[in-house]
């Protein structure tokens, strides 16, 4: 392999893969993170080397993949430009880094499902009359046609090889096609990972492939990732995100456009407002109740908090916040209104262990749920909270 090394200077598969839903992930990645998850320890993958996606083996062989997404046309149909710029490109793959044919797969990976005839009789072909015989009814059939089709001159490449060559490469081609490119990997973990975190830790998985990959690349490296590093890498997310115990939060940091809105017009920054707060404080709890609205959703979607308890865990919270308002009101009688709401405040949002159906939550979780009780005004910081923040119209309900 450390001949082909010195001459990869850039990738030579064809046109670029259209992205999918496939968890927010385009397809490549997600082909990579499967490559990794099946090949044995030893071997690496890489993405945008060899080709789309391709395994280095440890004993010097190689796995070429070229990744298609169809979700508006089928790239496999008979006179498809991409499945003769496949053929193409591994044709002059193969013969400029002089990988031997006869010892490297050719897998053409499509999703979702599609088919075509003359691509699955070069998947079935074994023998050099097999593929000869696809040749030959190849060049008649492009001979007949009263129109050159696009694919023009991909297919005349093919047509036109080393005929040894030709065989070898179609010997050794495989088709996938597949409804769900997700399903491989799932497949993988759900033998080791509980069903309710499955997709979180796809989805991490697939997420530091390719932040991995991406830093290679801006680095001016080769985008490759031995599959130790990543099976290290997998046990660590694994171990961090498979607890029975805990709610694993799927909410990123929010963007600074996100958390300026919130700033700008949420009643429970107008809350922190009237007790003279900081601004760096009124961007960690916009941060905050951002993050615990995303999480909130998402694992009452998933079934794994239901309704009355989270409602419960509110009522928690509204509960301490009586009871502390009452200990800071004794404590704390020389303060001015707006210390004694700085002082509430800091008592209600400080870690306390707050736990959801017997489960630990993220640490942004309780005080982002605090700020959303205090953004429906079931909870407040300054003494006159209420009256302060009256809209215009119950004002005059109450003259």
């Amino acid at each position: 392999m450390a001949t082909i090394d010195k001459q990869l200077d850039s990738k030579t598969s064809g046109a670029g893969t259209a992205p999918g839903p496939y968890l927010g992930f385009s397809l490549q990645p997600v082909r990579l993170c499967a490559r990794l998850l099946s090949a044995p320890a030893g071997d690496s993958a890489s993405t945008e080397s060899l080709d789309d996606v391709a395994i280095h083996r440890a004993d010097g062989t190689h796995l070429l993949e070229q990744d298609k997404s169809a979700l508006s046309h089928n790239p496999i149909s008979d006179w498809a430009p991409d499945l003769w710029k496949t053929f193409a490109n591994w044709l002059e793959t193969t013969k400029r880094l002089q990988l031997d044919p006869a010892k490297t797969d050719y897998v053409l990976y499509v999703t979702p499902v599609k088919a075509g005839a003359i691509v699955t009789a070069l998947h079935q072909a074994r023998t050099t009359e097999q593929v000869e015989e696809i040749v030959a009814t190849l060049k008649a059939a492009f001979a007949a046609r009263t129109a050159e089709p696009a694919c023009a001159q991909d297919l005349a490449a093919f047509l036109n090889a080393d005929p040894a060559m030709r065989v070898a490469i179609v010997a050794n081609f495989t088709l996938i096609s597949q409804s769900d490119p997700l399903l491989e990997i799932r497949n993988h973990l759900q033998r080791y990972v509980s069903p309710a975190v499955l997709d979180d830790i796809c989805a991490a998985a697939i997420g530091w492939v390719v932040k991995t990959a991406d830093a290679q690349l801006r680095s001016g490296s080769r985008a490759i990732i031995a599959v130790s590093d990543f099976s290290a890498r997998l046990r660590a997310i694994i171990k961090r995100q498979d607890r029975d115990h805990v709610l694993n939060s799927v909410a990123t940091e929010p963007d600074p456009a996100a958390i300026d809105a919130e700033v700008q017009r949420s009643i429970y920054i107008r809350q922190m407002e009237l007790i003279e707060c900081e601004s760096d404080e009124k961007l960690r709890a916009a941060s905050d109740f951002l993050r615990a609205a995303t999480d909130r959703t998402h694992w009452s979607d998933r079934g794994q908090v239901d309704e009355q308890s989270l409602s419960e865990f509110d009522d928690r919270l509204e509960r301490r916040w009586t009871s502390t308002k009452r200990s800071v009101s004794l404590q704390s009688k020389s303060l001015s209104e707006a210390e004694h709401g700085q002082l509430l405040l800091s008592e209600c949002v400080k870690p306390s262990g707050d736990r959801l159906q017997g489960m630990d939550v993220p640490p942004h979780f309780p005080p982002g749920s605090v700020h959303a009780l205090a953004d429906r005004l079931n909870i407040g910081w300054h003494p006159r909270y209420r009256d302060l923040l009256k809209k215009p119209d119950e004002e005059d309900s109450n003259a």
